[in-house]
């Protein structure tokens, strides 16, 4: 039953998200020269559009526009650094976004450890590298 509601839910949410302009609300525009992952979601390589909605981010594919909506744990005022970026835990080849920075004194927005990053972290035995990729 929480399957089904959770699949309904994130139906509705995408149909919502692609019948929504976002690009007034952009914070950030990245090129992205690897494979990464949301959450559960694979993300291809590609440039991609950050959003905010409420206390979620939304992160669109600029060329297929395919959109993966993430919740974000914690928002904190930057440290003095103006670049916007995404920062990805990379474990091998495996890259996880892990923060937004909008850069220019604005928040920076911490997304959850995902199961699979979990899985990948304690199969691996490692710390994980950080990886910055600056924004627009």
């Amino acid at each position: 039953m929480k399957r089904n509601l959770f699949g309904i839910l994130t139906t509705l949410t995408l149909a919502l998200l692609t019948s929504v302009p976002l690009s007034a609300q952009t914070i950030a525009k990245a090129t992205v020269p690897f494979d990464f992952t949301v959450g559960q979601t694979r993300m291809p390589a590609g440039t991609y559009e950050i959003s905010p909605l409420s206390h979620a981010i939304v992160i669109r594919d600029s060329k297929t526009a395919k959109s993966i909506l993430s919740l974000f744990n914690s928002e904190e005022a930057s440290r003095g650094d103006s670049t916007p970026k995404l920062v990805f835990h990379r474990y091998g080849d495996k890259y996880f976004l892990s923060q937004v920075s909008r850069g220019h004194g604005g928040a920076v927005m911490q997304l959850p450890t995902s199961k699979l990053e979990e899985e990948v972290r304690i199969a691996g035995s490692t710390v994980p590298q950080k990886t910055v990729v600056a924004a627009k």
